[in-house]
């Protein structure tokens, strides 16, 4: 266990686990999102004309439709969410997009103090 703690002000090891591979270009990723989407929409709004075949009401397929939309929505955010930062560019932490914390940096510009 002793050889697993770095020494003070010494370099930390890195990570055991391996690096997380791309997912593919761009166009995979939409066109996997789209599918994920329609077929959400598909499965579920099936499954409400079905039952709305079955029961002989009219609710069923648009709330199913709905629902397909909502599952789809929550599964594309859960395997894609949000993108890793770019290597070398530092993970920021400020509001709402922002460059600079507010009050840190007061430069002069052409339209006046940022």
């Amino acid at each position: 266990m002793a050889e697993d703690t770095p020494t003070p002000g010494g370099a930390r090891p890195r990570p055991a686990s391996p690096a997380r591979q791309p997912s593919g270009s761009g166009a995979d990723t939409g066109w996997a999102v789209t599918g994920t989407m329609i077929s959400g929409m598909a499965v579920w709004g099936g499954a409400g004309w079905l039952l709305d075949r079955w029961w002989d009401i009219t609710v069923f397929f648009p709330v199913g439709i709905i629902f397909g939309m909502a599952v789809a929505i929550y599964l594309v955010v859960k395997r894609y969410g949000a993108a890793d930062p770019l290597p070398g560019r530092p993970a920021t932490k400020t509001p709402g997009g922002r460059r600079s914390r507010p009050g840190t940096v007061t430069t002069r510009t052409q339209k006046g103090q940022r």
